[in-house]
């Protein structure tokens, strides 16, 4: 993507993106594989999801082309595909932290 404003087809391709991140159980599954990559099975197990959830979130997201897969043998892994992802939520935390910050108790 560019620096300066977005394009058009820029414009609705994030908009894809921020929709297929738009939902708690893709973004815990996006957050864990920041540190690699994950069977369903290993996704299961940290995220506390029921296995259907996980395939069907990773399905969401590997057709928006966020995620990927690999088979080895009898078992498929699943990576990032899209790094700048990372960056991006980084980004929203980061803004969603300093806005909860400036609030004043009253």
């Amino acid at each position: 993507m560019s620096q300066g404003p977005l394009r058009d087809d820029e414009i609705e391709k994030s908009a894809e993106i921020l929709k297929a991140l738009a939902n708690p159980a893709r973004l815990r599954l996006v957050n864990i594989l920041v540190g690699g990559e994950r069977t369903v099975s290993q996704l299961c197990e940290i995220s506390g999801l029921k296995q259907s959830l996980v395939s069907q979130q990773l399905k969401n997201l590997r057709l928006n082309d966020i995620v990927e897969r690999r088979k080895e043998v009898s078992r498929v892994y699943y990576r990032l595909k899209e790094k700048n992802v990372v960056t991006m939520l980084n980004c929203l935390g980061r803004c969603g932290c300093s806005a909860a910050d400036g609030k004043e108790e009253k």
